[in-house]
């Protein structure tokens, strides 16, 4: 695999003015994503190669016959853009034309990991829950990532609604189980669902490996494996027709 740290420069973009939610926005030249190569961003949030998020995205990706390149992000071991309160307010300057080339420079790794994900066919997620939602190190990457006018569309920019219909995979677990009318509730796939579905991820296929707690491993495992084939197979299907 492919190791894709956010500290690369290799994405460049124009900062202008623009109306919108914060009354500005990073403009940028469309990407254009090579249809003959699936393009994959893994997010590896896993405990460790042998849990189960992390056999589950091993098969899913197996799995997936189309030539694909992925790109792999650990985020508890990659040196990662560490997105802080100086970075919000050089975004805040530029948006509202008042950045100098001090905010400019202070911003740029973050907007070429935030345009990153505008050249992605498929994101997929391995994540454990933590108290009922995702780990810090998830919501670190998705706000240094998530970015107005950059990858997700707050207005009709026609550069971003292209990127629609663009696919997220979540592979997750819990101890508990967390059926739809329970009082305690997943807070893990129905966020991740909504945020990348704002960046152009649209077709959502979770695989929710619950009560592992209290189920053998050996059953986690097969049911983990016996879902991410499906949505591998899913997907392929998907990808060859062009949808």
């Amino acid at each position: 695999m492919i190791k894709c740290l956010l500290r690369s420069s290799v994405f460049r973009t124009h900062l202008v003015r623009s109306q919108s939610m914060f009354s500005g926005r990073f403009d940028q030249t469309a990407f254009v994503r090579d249809g003959r190569k699936t393009n994959v961003l893994y997010l590896n949030v896993s405990h460790g190669p042998r849990s189960l998020v992390a056999i589950g995205a091993k098969v899913f990706l197996d799995n997936l016959p189309r030539e694909k390149q992925v790109f792999e992000i650990d985020l508890w071991n990659d040196k990662l853009v560490q997105y802080r309160l100086e970075h919000a307010v050089s975004k805040l300057k530029i948006l509202r034309g008042k950045g100098t080339q001090e905010d400019q420079d202070r911003f740029a790794p973050v907007l070429a990991a935030a345009e990153s994900i505008n050249n992605m066919d498929i994101v997929l997620v391995a994540t454990p829950m933590w108290n009922f939602s995702i780990p810090y190190v998830l919501k670190q990457y998705i706000d240094t990532v998530v970015q107005p006018g950059i990858n997700f569309n707050d207005s009709d920019n026609p550069a971003l609604t292209k990127n629609n219909g663009r696919i997220l995979v979540v592979i997750s677990s819990a101890g508990a189980e967390y059926p739809p009318a329970g009082e305690i509730k997943d807070f893990v796939n129905p966020y991740l669902k909504q945020i990348f579905g704002l960046m152009g991820f649209t077709q959502f296929y979770p695989i929710f490996i619950e009560g592992t707690a209290t189920k053998q491993k050996k059953e986690s495992i097969e049911w983990t494996e016996k879902e991410a084939r499906k949505a591998a197979s899913t997907i392929s299907q998907i990808l060859s027709e062009g949808r």
